[in-house]
């Protein structure tokens, strides 16, 4: 058996690498968005500041006249001289009237302007500027141009970056532990799923993946389908060892009969014809027995699936019923079918649940005495469908009720019968194909058989697809 991958190779850890990239990316996008959208909120919130300060202006050049508004921008050039605003205010002739601009290398009245293109009458005190963002507004006769420095924005878009490239790292960082938290615990479920599988292979076939609770997830999915393959396989291996045993049992009777009934032809001379006449029949018995049990292998292979269709069980029990009148009269018993008057429609096999419909009804006619009475009918409902078959015979205790599908059971009530004790074991093998429920109650007196189907539909999807 190849070793478990290690490193780099095992899913949970290249699963966790990929988990933090993912992350890292995101959150990469989400921070440089953040970021964006802060420098462009500042800007915008300069220009408004720079338009709302040219309307203050127009106003009070509008109420006071030209003097006021030189004196007002001279009283804004002082007080924000700190904060790096700038101002110009010309006359229709071009002369500089207010302001603390003393030239602009450039005609750019508007966007933002380097610091090297504008000179000023007394640079900035303890304010590193790079530019200025610029607006040029009419005030009457006059030109106000404005200009506010970029260090406001740089200082907070500094302060913003530090906080997200912290925020980054710590993001980046319970990334890294959530995906090397979530690789341990998948590596843990993979690794009990394997151990699962190491001991099924090693002969212990009771082992199962742990059912660990919580989320029903794929893993969990996956797991279950674990478990549920290995019962088959633990019932099918124990089913195979009954075969066996049963075998061995039960057809060692027979065999023996016929080997003396040979010996006995052997040594007369002429030989007796009845001895070859029951010889003939001890084989037909034997292969009858093989046929049945290849039959009911063939069935729990799942190798009819492919046949399965819609069929109506009312017609299933009728025709049935029509093939055992006959039987039932001449046995003195009286025989009725009661029909669901719902549609009664399943997704299976037709002959195979013809011949089930037919056993059941058999084993009832052979085990109820003269007089007695049979009912075959069947049931719809909102959980499903199915048939049953009842009688009012001598029944059968409770405790011996599960080994009626067992291969080659047959009670005490039933051994001087004739059979092999495979009908019932049919009847079980076609209702585990179907994904049937086969109940055994008491009638009171008698027995009472029933076979619940599932809808159509849901019988199609728990299949699955047909084998090609």
């Amino acid at each position: 058996m190849p070793p478990r991958p290690a490193g780099l190779r095992r899913t949970s850890f290249r699963l966790s690498l990929q988990f933090s990239f993912l992350y890292a990316v995101l959150s990469a996008t989400i921070f440089l968005g953040a970021y964006w959208m802060t420098d462009f909120e500042l800007r915008d919130w300069i220009s408004d500041r720079m338009h709302s300060d040219a309307r203050v202006l127009a106003r009070v050049y509008e109420s006071n006249g030209a003097e006021a508004l030189i004196d007002r921008i001279g009283t804004l050039t002082e007080i924000n001289f700190e904060e790096s605003r700038i101002f110009r205010l010309t006359d229709q002739n071009g002369r500089i009237v207010a302001g603390n601009i003393q030239a602009i290398a450039t005609d750019q009245t508007e966007g933002y302007l380097p610091v090297g293109d504008v000179a000023l009458i007394a640079a900035p005190r303890n304010i590193e500027v790079s530019g200025y963002w610029l607006l040029q507004s009419q005030i009457g006769p006059y030109l106000l141009l404005q200009g506010s420095g970029d260090h406001l924005i740089a200082e907070m878009l500094e302060a913003l970056l530090g906080v997200l490239f912290a925020g980054y790292v710590i993001v980046i960082g319970l990334g890294l532990l959530a995906g090397v938290w979530i690789g341990r615990i998948t590596e843990t479920r993979i690794a009990a799923v394997s151990d699962t599988l190491d001991q099924a292979a090693n002969g212990d076939l009771t082992a199962r993946v742990p059912d660990r609770g919580g989320a029903r997830d794929d893993l969990a999915w996956v797991s279950s389908r674990i478990n549920a393959t290995l019962d088959r396989l633990q019932a099918l291996l124990e089913s195979q060892q009954q075969i066996s045993n049963d075998i061995a049992h039960d057809m060692r009777t027979p065999l023996q009969r016929l080997r003396q009934r040979l010996e006995r032809m052997e040594t007369r001379n002429p030989p007796d014809p009845e001895d070859a006449s029951a010889a003939l029949r001890e084989t037909e018995e034997i292969i009858s027995t093989f046929n049945a049990l290849l039959r009911i292998a063939q069935i729990e292979a799942g190798e009819r699936r492919e046949r399965f269709a819609e069929v109506d069980l009312n017609q299933i029990v009728e025709t049935v019923f029509e093939a055992f009148e006959p039987a039932a009269e001449e046995a003195r018993q009286s025989l009725c079918m009661v029909s669901a008057p719902e549609p009664t429609t399943v997704f299976g096999d037709r002959n195979l649940l013809m011949q089930m419909a037919a056993n059941l009804l058999e084993n009832a006619l052979r085990h109820s005495p003269s007089g007695s009475r049979i009912e075959i009918g069947t049931t719809a409902g909102a959980a499903g469908v199915g048939f049953w078959v009842s009688d009012n015979g001598p029944g059968i205790p409770a405790g011996d009720r599960e080994k009626l599908f067992r291969r080659f059971y047959r009670g005490e009530q039933s051994r001087s019968s004739q059979g092999h004790g495979l009908g019932l074991s049919m009847v079980k093998a076609i209702a585990d194909l179907h994904g049937a429920t086969l109940v055994i109650s008491d009638n009171m007196p008698g027995l009472r058989m029933t076979a619940s189907f599932s809808p159509p539909q849901a019988a199609r999807d728990a299949a699955g697809p047909m084998p090609r």
